[in-house]
């Protein structure tokens, strides 16, 4: 495969989303340098996989749009990298700190967006080449910061049908999504960067195709650690920070 097609629907969605959480905080000025966790140069490598009928599955390196069950062909691993912006290129989502996602170890397929982080809460746009396009559906990773357990807010998006494929929801025109978040409790996540404690934040996205959910885990040092997607049709997609 011509690896130049690969970047072609990456750089599409450029043009594509279009998408606001109108309750998040972002700040106007000092956009990464009050980041305590998601700084310049930092980087999140996660292993990601995919269950279907509590089958693994996962990301095809030989087509990324595709799942596999082979080990020998499988993309286990997606990096979150922050970025400092390029000088006059400007950012990918005004006034948010610049990420890059891509696969790892090959780097064959990479894209970029944006996350906030202040004072007030962190909010990241999730990974979305090939199938994991599939978590547009689904609430983003989001927590406003310093709420006790049991804190409940809510927000809203519309997406357009270039998101919508058989594989895990279908629509026409464009499809509004309607999110509930609540911290629900505490707990101590094994990762290989040792027990982390978290707090663990439950969130839905309800749409006329359906209801999915996403499960964070939110730790002060390290950020999301882990992240538990279903979608619509029960597919599970979960990501594990690794180091």
């Amino acid at each position: 495969m011509n690896i130049n097609l690969l970047f072609i629907p990456l750089f599409f969605s450029t043009f594509v989303i279009s998408q606001q959480y109108d309750n998040v905080f972002i700040e106007k000025s000092k956009v990464d340098k009050n980041n305590k966790i998601y700084q310049i140069k930092n980087r999140y490598n996660f292993n990601v996989e995919i269950k279907i009928d509590n089958k693994n599955y996962y990301l095809s390196k030989i087509n990324i749009d595709s799942l596999t069950s082979s080990t020998n062909d499988a993309i286990k691993n997606i990096a979150l990298e922050v970025l400092k912006p390029k000088l006059f290129e400007g950012r990918t989502n005004k006034n948010q700190t610049e990420i890059s996602y891509y696969s790892i170890p090959n780097l064959m397929f990479k894209t970029s967006t944006g996350l906030v982080e202040n004072n007030q809460n962190i909010w990241i746009h999730p990974p979305r080449f090939g199938f994991l396009r599939s978590l547009e559906t689904c609430p983003f990773p989001y927590i406003i910061l310093n709420k006790p357990i049991g804190y409940k807010w809510n927000d809203a998006m519309s997406i357009g049908n270039y998101w919508s494929d058989k594989r895990w929801g279908t629509w026409e025109n464009r499809l509004l999504l309607k999110y509930d978040y609540e911290i629900i409790g505490e707990k101590i996540i094994k990762t290989p960067l040792g027990n982390l404690k978290s707090l663990k934040i439950y969130s839905s996205a309800t749409s006329e195709i359906g209801k999915s959910i996403l499960i964070s885990y939110f730790n002060e040092t390290y950020g999301f650690i882990k992240l538990e997607y279903t979608l619509f049709n029960g597919i599970k997609i979960e990501f594990n920070l690794i180091n």
